[in-house]
C-alpha cells in the first residue's frame, strides 16, 4: 500500500473524528443556552464521547437476552412436564436443571439459589425478570407468579407461552429475511462513495489529491459524511420494523 493511500486513510479517520467531537459541541452548546432537558437531546450531546465498554457490555447483554429468549420455549416445555406430572414449581425447575439448555439453566438455578436465599418463588422471578428485561421473560414471570399465589393450570400456561414463543420468533425470524434487502442496501450505498475514492486514488491519483489538499476538498468530504451518516440512519430506521 503506497504512502499517499496511508494518508488518505488517515484523513478520512481523523475527518470522521472531527466532524463527532463538532456535532457534539455544537448540539451541547445548543443544549445549554436553550436550556434543553429534553432526553433526546441529552442522549445526543453525547454523540463525541467514547463509550465503548458500555456499548460493548450493552452488547453482551443483547447477545445473551437472545439466546436465553432462544432457549426459553424448551425450557418451558420441559417444566410443562415435570408440573403435570405433580411436581411444584421449585421441585420442577430443581428437577430439569441438568436437562435445560445452558443459558436457561444458569438463570434457572439462580431462581433457586434466591429461593434458598430467603426469597419467595415469586421474587426469585421477578429478580429474574430483572436480569433479563425483555417481553418474553416478562410473561413467563407473570405467568409463574400468577400459578403461584392464585392457583391454575401452570404446566398449560407454560406449554402455551412456549408455543407463543416459538411462533414470534419464526414471524421474526421471516421478516428479518423480508428486509435483508434493505440493510444491505444500507451498508452498501453508505460504504460505495469511500470505496469510489480508494478506487479513483488507485488508477487516478491526481483526481483524488485534491480531496485531501484542499479546503474545498475537505468541505466535499464533510458534507460526504454527513449526507451518508443520515442516508445510511434513514434506511435502516425504514427497514427496522417493530413487533
Amino acid at each position: 500500500m503506497s504512502v499517499d493511500l496511508i494518508v488518505a486513510f488517515g484523513a478520512i479517520a481523523l475527518l470522521a473524528v472531527f466532524v463527532g467531537i463538532a456535532v457534539k459541541g455544537l448540539l451541547s452548546a445548543f443544549s445549554q443556552a436553550h436550556a434543553v432537558s429534553d432526553d433526546v437531546m441529552a442522549r445526543a450531546a453525547h454523540v463525541g464521547d467514547t463509550h465503548l465498554p458500555e456499548f460493548i457490555a450493552a452488547r453482551m447483554r443483547a447477545r445473551r437476552a437472545a439466546k436465553v429468549r432462544a432457549e426459553l420455549p424448551d425450557a418451558l416445555d420441559m417444566v410443562s412436564n415435570s408440573l403435570t406430572a405433580g411436581l411444584t414449581l421449585p421441585q420442577a425447575l430443581m428437577r430439569n436443571l441438568d436437562h435445560f439448555p445452558e443459558l436457561v439453566a444458569e438463570e434457572f438455578a439462580r431462581i433457586i439459589y434466591d429461593t434458598r436465599l430467603g426469597y419467595s418463588i415469586g421474587g426469585a422471578f421477578d429478580n429474574f425478570a430483572r436480569r433479563l428485561p425483555i417481553p418474553d421473560v416478562q410473561m413467563v414471570v407473570i405467568a409463574s407468579k400468577i400459578g403461584v399465589a392464585h392457583g391454575g393450570n401452570l404446566a398449560e400456561s407454560y406449554r402455551m407461552l412456549s408455543t407463543l414463543l416459538r411462533d414470534n420468533m419464526a414471524f421474526e425470524d421471516e421478516l428479518r429475511a423480508m428486509t435483508t434487502e434493505g440493510r444491505m442496501q444500507a451498508i452498501v450505498m453508505s460504504a460505495l462513495p469511500m470505496v469510489m475514492i480508494v478506487l479513483l486514488g488507485l488508477v487516478k491519483r491526481d483526481l483524488v489529491s485534491p480531496l485531501f489538499t484542499t479546503l474545498a476538498g475537505w468541505g466535499t468530504l464533510l458534507v460526504l459524511f454527513c449526507m451518508q451518516g443520515v442516508a445510511y440512519l434513514w434506511i435502516r430506521k425504514i427497514v427496522d420494523i417493530k413487533v
